[in-house]
């Protein structure tokens, strides 16, 4: 955890986004599980992060929303020859 103390809070929010996010990543996308002191962490964070937001009045869905961002985003794709064989679309005929 943060001690609030040392950082700039903008740090803070930053710092809680990014591992958040790579939480939300692991399960969301990876479909992986969090570990146990993973789930705590995430817990600990996001109490932190509602905490420093709210002197702001930012609402917690606002907060979910920038947590998720870019998380599901599927890349975008031009339809270049590169674009077209990362997806398996160049085949040869």
């Amino acid at each position: 955890m943060t001690n609030l103390i040392s950082k700039d809070p903008r740090e803070i929010v930053a710092e809680h986004l990014e591992t958040l996010r790579a939480y939300a990543t692991k399960v969301l996308v990876n479909g992986e599980q969090l570990t146990d002191e993973e789930s705590a962490d995430k817990a600990d964070r996001f109490q932190e992060l509602q905490t420093l937001c709210a002197s702001f009045d930012v609402t917690e869905k606002e907060i979910v929303t920038l947590v998720l961002k870019q998380t599901m985003r599927e890349p975008k794709r031009c339809g270049c020859p590169t674009c077209r064989a990362r997806l398996g679309l160049n085949e040869e005929k």
